[in-house]
């Protein structure tokens, strides 16, 4: 049974959460989650290497499709650090674009000179979950860093903001996607390669998106809960009611109908364990134009994906399902509902 990576870092968490609720002062509070944070860095800094070693390690010479769930870390992720681990070392797995997974990935290993330590895959994820914890508990550390300059800044008020911007959000996707199809209108490249590269921007973007969202969200119920500014869902890409939702969900309460009025949101949001974030009304359409445009290459190159699918299932190519899975980093399950949805139903 694979780590619950879920859970560990829900654990790491409430740990933290724990220990700072019973600090009542804001300035002692503040200062005993720095503590937290500074520890839990100290350990990351010491697991960091042994932990792209062994999930190197891991991926090159035991890859299989979804391994990357394995280490609790995004299928881009798992390539990022890997491929850079192989060519460049230590440190080179921040790069924004990630070159592609070598073709015979244990031949590059041995070449490199990776070492294969027996239970690799075993060791790579203890290490892995260590990690997880370790940077959770910053994480953690970090919000209620945040939570506690906030009740020193406004005392339970509202920080007046400037009036926030409205990008142009439908000339911001209509570009995303025309990017991704030119890109593949001008890729000269065999049907294999074509592919490859689709499922690389796929799981670019995806990871991009699972990163802002949580992002996006939490600049937008700062602004809704702790500053004077309004029409926030003009910023954000969304519409009121989506906005809304988002707000509810953050707050912990059963609907829309159920958020406190806006004299009691402060209060409501810190109990909630909202989080205030710095320069939120600079940062809000930032990050909501970078969300939306992840979001449009997602679905175009995932359109392009899917189109080439039954292209290499059909002769001349021929290739098994198995095959064409691992080529796009997905459960075999995915590929068969690609190519026959009226067998391999979509379930709910």
């Amino acid at each position: 049974m694979s780590t619950d990576y879920d859970k560990i870092r829900a654990d790491a968490e409430a740990e933290v959460s724990a220990e700072l609720a019973q600090v009542k002062d804001p300035r002692e509070r503040r200062a005993v989650a720095e503590e937290i944070r500074d520890q839990a860095y100290m350990e990351l800094s010491m697991l960091k290497e042994e932990r792209q070693q062994l999930i190197a390690s891991a991926a090159l010479y035991e890859y299989t499709p979804g391994m990357y769930k394995d280490f609790g870390i995004a299928p881009t992720h798992l390539r990022r650090l890997v491929v850079g681990f192989l060519r460049g070392g230590l440190n080179s797995d921040q790069q924004a674009n990630p070159p592609s997974w070598p073709a015979y990935r244990a031949a590059a290993a041995r070449r490199a000179g990776i070492p294969h330590p027996k239970n690799v895959r075993k060791l790579a994820e203890e290490i892995a979950a260590r990690y997880e914890g370790a940077e959770a508990r910053r994480n953690a550390a970090i919000t209620q860093l945040e939570s506690a300059e906030e009740m020193l800044r406004t005392a339970g008020g509202r920080v007046r903001v400037a009036a926030l911007d409205r990008p142009d959000f439908d000339a911001v996707r209509a570009k995303a996607r025309q990017e991704v199809e030119e890109e593949f209108a001008e890729l000269d490249a065999t049907d294999e390669a074509r592919l490859r590269r689709a499922a690389e921007v796929v799981d670019d973007a995806e990871e991009k998106v699972a990163e802002l969202l949580p992002k996006r969200d939490a600049a937008m119920c700062s602004l809704a809960f702790y500053t004077t500014a309004r029409g926030i869902y003009y910023s954000a890409g969304i519409n009121r009611t989506a906005a809304n939702r988002v707000m509810a969900r953050l707050l912990k309460v059963p609907s829309i109908a159920d958020i406190p009025k806006r004299d009691k949101q402060p209060a409501a949001a810190r109990a909630a364990g909202v989080r205030f974030v710095n320069n939120a009304e600079r940062k809000l359409p930032q990050i909501a134009l970078e969300y939306e445009a992840a979001k449009a290459r997602q679905a175009a190159a995932t359109k392009v994906r899917n189109e080439l699918i039954p292209v290499m299932a059909a002769a001349p190519h021929s290739w098994p399902v198995d095959r064409i899975a691992e080529a796009i980093d997905r459960d075999p399950k995915i590929v068969r509902r690609i190519l026959s949805p009226e067998t391999n139903p979509i379930i709910y």
